[in-house]
């Protein structure tokens, strides 16, 4: 989803806000396209808490156990 695509915004007082916007935008979402947004979220606010550090990814563990021999 290109980013100016499903942008809108107005004029308003923050106590008049009711998040009959907000309601409405992600009831329009997608799944794919909240997800998707999920990980925006957290690659801005790593960003914002981190800066210059770059982009921080999902770790990749592995691990396992094995019998010892005798």
């Amino acid at each position: 989803m290109p980013r100016g695509d499903r942008m809108m915004g107005g004029k308003g007082r923050v106590s008049e806000d009711d998040r009959a916007f907000d309601r409405a935008f992600w009831a329009a979402a997608t799944p794919e396209e909240r997800v998707q947004a999920i990980f925006e979220l957290r690659e801005l606010y790593h960003e914002v808490m981190h800066p210059g550090v770059g982009s921080k990814r999902l770790d990749r563990t592995v691990g396992g156990s094995r019998r010892l021999r005798d």
